[in-house]
């Protein structure tokens, strides 16, 4: 007597659909890829020509001295929060006033010791 049953597992899945989903998602992530950019560019616009000062004036120039206020004597990174603090005006508003030239890193340390300390930070735009 020879019995065999008719069901048996099939172990086969379909392969089709799960290469399409693979296809699928390359074209997402290639796609995505393209429209990532690593930077951009910022061109800031002209200014009006107002030299008014309304806060605490922290100019870098182009060979990375910072001068904070009317004073012409540099002041080193180490002890710019404590400059900054001590000669700031009632609005507490510093002006960031950075030539094109400098290192960002010196203006970027400016506006981290205006948001550490609560303070508004603008940044002067050129003239011309």
């Amino acid at each position: 007597m020879n019995i065999r049953t008719q069901n048996k597992v099939r172990l086969e899945g379909g392969a089709s659909s799960m290469t399409d989903l693979v296809f699928l998602l390359l074209i997402f992530f290639v796609v995505l890829s393209t429209l990532v950019s690593s930077g951009h560019n910022i061109d800031l616009p002209n200014g009006s020509g107002d030299t008014t000062s309304k806060g605490l004036v922290v100019a870098v120039n182009a060979n990375n001295v910072i001068m904070v206020g009317d004073s012409k004597s540099p002041v080193q990174v180490k002890d710019l929060e404590k400059v900054i603090l001590n000669n700031l005006t009632d609005n507490k508003t510093v002006e960031l006033e950075g030539d094109k030239n400098c290192d960002w890193d010196y203006a970027v340390q400016v506006i981290n010791i205006a948001k550490k300390n609560k303070l508004k930070i603008v940044i002067k735009t050129k003239h011309g």
